[in-house]
């Protein structure tokens, strides 16, 4: 053995990676304990994490936890079955070269109306914020540079706001005088609604509103954020143009889309960070800040060589 080798640090346990991190730690040992084999993909996400993504992340999942109470049992069993429905999907794209679904109709059919289904997909997305690099890196850059943009006393507008943890950050740190959540599904809503209720955010108004359909100046806001939505869409073009009607000219869009990432219902197809910033720069606004962020933390030329999925977060102002 060369004396390189023999010197060569050992790789960091989970355990030293969490130790100043107890939500964190918390939410990586239940998993471990249902899923065990999944310890070397979860080592290898934290040991890429800054400082500043760690603390992200331990904000993240003290929010998780409490919206998970006393089921984050059954919501790491859920995690790990929505993990493997990402397996199946990643194999079909891999081999015919796009996503399986190309219609809302069909991921309507297949996960949005299937009640059963779509109960452990969102508790398997609630885990995969913690748990996956690309995840709490984007909410990470949210925080950090919405911090030096968003102006205080501005109003905020997230559209299909999940489980509400970005909003929810936003609420916290951005100074707003006023937030607003819409999502197509009346269900989405009311989940929203209790998850920031439950993190201590009564304030926040919410409605069901199809973006399609909103008239043109009934409403306005200093910030707009779609987080992981564009990419469950046939065309988002025509929604970022009725965006711009959203905001005025000092107004602030926040984006964040997924490059070649195939899931059970993801629609709309990207493949490099040009298709992307396509979204804005096609519909009336100018990119101020960006930031993108493979799996793993993967090289990025080797992410989109091998088209692993990267998370691409986008600042933008509109163009006057």
């Amino acid at each position: 053995m060369s004396v390189e080798a023999k010197d060569k640090p050992e790789p960091a346990t989970i355990a030293h990676l969490v130790a100043d991190y107890p939500n964190t730690r918390k939410i990586v040992d239940t998993i471990l304990e249902t899923w065990p084999e999944h310890d070397s993909y979860i080592r290898k996400g934290l040991a890429a994490r800054s400082e500043s993504v760690m603390r992200t992340t331990e904000e993240l999942a003290g929010a998780a936890l409490v919206l998970a109470g006393s089921r984050l049992p059954e919501i790491a069993v859920n995690y790990r079955w929505t993990c493997d429905r990402l397996r199946e999907e990643e194999l079909y794209f891999h081999r015919n070269g796009g996503y399986r679904l190309k219609t809302f109709e069909e991921a309507d059919r297949e996960v949005y109306s299937n009640t059963e289904y779509m109960e452990k997909y969102v508790d398997g997305l609630l885990l995969s914020q913690i748990l996956w690099y690309n995840h709490a890196a984007s909410c990470d850059f949210f925080m950090n540079a919405g911090r030096k943009l968003v102006p205080d006393g501005g109003s905020y507008l997230e559209i299909g706001p999940g489980h509400g943890l970005m909003m929810y950050l936003a609420l916290r740190d951005f100074g707003l005088d006023r937030a607003v959540a819409w999502d197509l599904s009346a269900v989405s809503v009311e989940q929203t609604r209790h998850a920031l209720t439950l993190l201590g955010f009564e304030d926040a108004k919410f409605a069901v509103q199809d973006l399609t359909k909103i008239k043109p100046g009934e409403h306005r806001f200093d910030m707009v954020v779609l987080s992981e939505v564009l990419e469950h869409l046939e065309d988002p073009i025509p929604a970022m143009r009725n965006v711009r009607q959203l905001v005025d000219e000092d107004s602030l869009v926040f984006i964040n889309v997924p490059l070649n990432s195939p899931s059970p219902d993801h629609l709309y197809l990207m493949e490099t960070p040009e298709d992307a910033r396509v979204l804005l720069t096609e519909t009336g606004f100018e990119i101020v800040e960006e930031g993108l962020f493979p799996m793993q933390n993967m090289a990025l030329d080797r992410a989109l060589r091998n088209k692993v999925s990267i998370s691409v977060c986008m600042f933008a102002r509109p163009v006057a």
